[in-house]
């Protein structure tokens, strides 16, 4: 009897070390590592000057679009993310509540916040129509809004859209080419005609093709848009959003669009980083052979 309690202590004895060395193992997928490495990794990446909200959604949006948490993840609590950054209850609050608002992330009572399963694709993206590298249709766009805003400050938009002492609206997305690249898009109109915008719903903003939006709920129908390009380094601020090394020199589009009785409605600069993709920048499509690849994609 001694030697079968000898036995069975030492199968104990020899599972022991086995089951440490699988602890180990396992450590990684502990409920706290993500969210204690996250800051570390994603808390440098927003944009300098953002409200201190913005910066949280900017870093948790960034480990979303890498991987670092994927659709259907169930995201740390509202304690879990105080504990392991620099910002306050109500910070943390308003970055998820903004997280939500745009479908980026989910919320259940009880439950907890999750991934959301899908992007928003833009409407017939206009000035950013990529081929497909099979030569029959677009890239799909997904855009994320970055910020809106209003500005007195003056630039090359100021002349075209007739800017005024009420100043002008900003409103900066990121457009997701495919799953390939990140072109900036920066949009400058009147404040005192298009103010509205600056509080739309993020969801009708972010996706919208504002040509078709202006037309519809400003009843300005757009008769023609002027386009330009020029080589030129983009700002640290747009690197760092479309995540290219500082400095990229690149393509800059500037987009001026016109309405009935030569109203100018918007001024838009488009930052577009090397890529492999041919960009259709003509009025029609026909003339590459894409019209019909064109409206499916639409």
């Amino acid at each position: 009897m001694q030697r079968a309690g000898e036995a069975r202590s030492s199968v104990r004895a020899a599972k022991a070390p086995r089951a440490a060395a699988l602890g180990k193992r396992r450590a990684p997928h502990a409920p706290h590592a993500p969210i204690d490495s996250f800051f570390d990794r994603f808390g440098r990446l927003s944009i300098r000057g953002l409200p201190k909200y913005a910066r949280l959604r900017e870093a948790i949006v960034a480990a979303i679009e890498t991987g670092y948490w994927r659709t259907g993840d169930r995201l740390p609590t509202e304690t879990e993310w105080v504990r392991c950054t620099p910002f306050s209850l109500g910070t943390v609050q308003r970055a998820l509540r903004s997280l939500v608002e745009e479908g980026i992330v989910t919320r259940a009572q009880g439950s907890g916040t999750f991934v959301a399963s899908n992007r928003q694709q833009m409407e017939a993206p206009w000035h950013c129509r990529f081929v497909a590298a099979d030569g029959t249709g677009y890239l799909p766009v997904y855009p994320k809004l970055v910020s809106r805003r209003h500005t007195n400050a003056r630039g090359p938009w100021s002349m075209y859209v007739g800017q005024d002492g009420e100043g002008v609206i900003r409103i900066d997305r990121r457009l997701g080419i495919g799953d390939e690249f990140f072109v900036y898009s920066r949009l400058y109109m009147s404040a005192a005609r298009f103010s509205a915008l600056l509080v739309k719903p993020v969801a009708e903003i972010e996706a919208a093709n504002v040509k078709a939006l202006i037309g519809r709920d400003f009843h300005l129908p757009i008769t023609q848009i002027g386009q330009r390009l020029t080589l030129a380094r983009f700002p640290s601020e747009v690197c760092r959003v479309v995540r290219v090394p500082a400095g990229t020199l690149g393509m800059v589009m500037e987009c001026v669009a016109t309405a009935r009785a030569g109203f100018n409605v918007y001024y838009q600069e488009l930052y577009i980083p090397p890529n492999d993709r041919r960009l259709i920048v003509s009025d029609s499509d026909a003339a590459w052979g894409l019209d019909d690849a064109a409206r499916t994609a639409r």
